[in-house]
């Protein structure tokens, strides 16, 4: 891989983390008196209308049927990570649930090399276990004063793994799909399957939420185009250290809008994690011929 597509990826990735952790944000807001079924339709439901937009301005509204058969089951792993992390936000504190989702970059590197046959280096490795020591330092202090709900951690770890599989299935079908086709079915597959249980668990939503699930669906579709295209042209081993970026962007978010001024290690912890994606970025020194000579 060249070196400006390595950055190239790892800036799509970097910026798709930013968009998902608006939205996050966002979703947050909206699950104080909104059941957990219609926030994970409006979630889809707000994406499609963009993602329809999108698809038809490239003229790509009409996806094969292998397209659509094959986003079945990465529509269902995503759908499947929505609902798990959204629940374990109400059964944990934020910062618990995203330390926990924040394992996903290791089950990325297992699930990379067992499907689609991703090398797994030692900087990649490196890098992930330095992230996540980085992420450890910056949740010390509420881990060690938090216990939480045993049923909300398996939620936020198993989300963790829904989530590696559903990039990693996207990864693989891009070989085959165009990413506005993919992003489009996807939406519309998740949609679809949510709407019966927000008809079931309806209740009416004011209209200044539902403004910002419009916000939300804008977030998500940038958020999912640009991590598509960083799979498409980079491998999971790569950019999965970037998800840690996310504790960052939430450390940013609560000092501009709720006023929560970061502690030391919240700031050490995130230099580390700054440190460990320009590590995985940087792309190792050949060897010279010399290296395997023997004297």
């Amino acid at each position: 891989m060249q070196p400006s597509m390595r950055l190239q990826a790892a800036g799509a990735a970097f910026l798709a983390v930013f968009l998902f952790s608006g939205l996050d944000a966002l979703v947050k807001a909206t699950t104080f008196g909104t059941p957990l079924a219609m926030v994970v339709f409006l979630r889809y439901a707000a994406g499609l209308i963009f993602s329809v937009g999108s698809a038809a301005a490239q003229g790509q509204l009409r996806p094969k049927r292998s397209t659509v058969r094959r986003a079945v089951g990465r529509s269902l792993a995503g759908l499947s990570c929505a609902v798990l992390f959204f629940g374990a936000l109400k059964l944990l504190p934020l910062a618990q649930t995203v330390a926990l989702t924040f394992t996903s970059p290791f089950f990325m590197v297992l699930i990379s090399a067992a499907m689609i046959g991703d090398p797994v280096t030692r900087r990649s490795l490196f890098a992930a276990a330095f992230g996540f020591f980085g992420v450890v330092i910056m949740l010390a202090e509420k881990l060690s004063s938090e216990a939480g709900s045993p049923l909300g951690f398996a939620m936020a770890l198993a989300s963790a793994v829904a989530y590696a599989l559903s990039m990693i299935m996207s990864r693989r079908d891009t070989a085959h799909d165009s990413v506005p086709q993919m992003i489009l079915v996807q939406n519309l597959i998740n949609a679809a399957v949510a709407l019966p249980f927000a008809v079931y668990w309806y209740q009416p939503v004011p209209s200044e939420t539902l403004v910002m699930f419009l916000a939300i669906g804008a977030l998500g579709t940038g958020g999912n185009y640009a991590i598509t295209w960083a799979y498409k042209h980079a491998p999971a081993t790569l950019l999965g250290p970037f998800e840690f970026t996310a504790l960052i962007w939430a450390v940013t978010f609560g000092m501009l809008f709720f006023a929560e001024i970061p502690s030391l290690h919240t700031l050490v912890g995130a230099a580390i994690i700054i440190g460990a994606c320009l590590a995985v970025v940087q792309p190792a020194a050949p060897r010279r011929a010399t290296d395997n000579a023997r004297p």
